[in-house]
């Protein structure tokens, strides 16, 4: 048995674990990774190794929680992509995860196949993904399974040199090349890439949604 799964057994002999604040979990097991207690709390009650609540309510609750019947799910942003010129370096690291409902997410997608991206820039703030368009500060959800091939009129995540862009691709095979296409209140023109030019380009995902940051206004 993994040694955090050990403490939280534990633990559970005289606290009920199942419906414990994580932050609260992960001090009392000294364990500061929240995501790591979440996921050997999940392993432990599926063994039946810690007490189940008596109380039919939270029986349930409890089952859904485990069945991923809860409608909160966590997609990991990859940092940022720029919606102008492609400036930020993207290392495919994970730098946290965006909480979302799954009412706001594609249907017939695991949290699995999707990753998210913080858009900065404001050339696609007139585009339409899903009746949504992407502006500064919001996030956009793409399809992260491979391999992938765009179509003209996609939504997309390209690597430029290995920096990470947000626009609309068309093809154009009479002139060799594709363009990725800016809608923007503002003057941004398109990125045209040949294909003997030398770029280092690589059409990375299809964007599926536009989660937008809440405003205080």
């Amino acid at each position: 048995m993994h040694e955090i799964q050990q403490k939280l057994v534990m633990l559970s002999a005289d606290k009920d674990i199942t419906s414990m604040k994580l932050a609260e979990l992960a001090r009392l097991v000294e364990i500061p990774s929240l995501q790591k207690v979440k996921h050997h709390r999940e392993q432990v009650i599926k063994k039946g190794l810690v007490k189940v609540p008596t109380n039919a309510k939270t029986i349930t609750e409890l089952k859904n929680y485990l069945t991923n019947g809860m409608s909160i799910v966590s997609i990991p942003i990859l940092g940022s992509a720029n919606a102008g010129p492609a400036m930020i370096y993207a290392d495919g690291e994970v730098t946290g995860y965006l909480k979302v409902s799954s009412s706001l997410l594609p249907t017939n997608y695991r949290s699995a196949d999707l990753f998210a991206l913080r858009v900065v820039g404001d050339s696609m703030n007139r585009s339409n993904i899903s009746g949504q368009s992407a502006e500064n500060g919001d996030y956009i959800i793409a399809d992260a399974k491979q391999p992938f091939t765009p179509q003209t009129g996609d939504y997309i995540v390209s690597l430029i040199d290995g920096k990470a862009n947000i626009k609309k691709f068309v093809s154009d095979p009479k002139n060799k090349q594709i363009g990725l296409l800016s809608e923007s209140t503002g003057d941004f023109p398109p990125i045209i890439i040949g294909e003997n030019d030398g770029t280092d380009y690589l059409a990375q995902a299809k964007i599926l949604r536009v989660i937008k940051t809440p405003s205080l206004a």
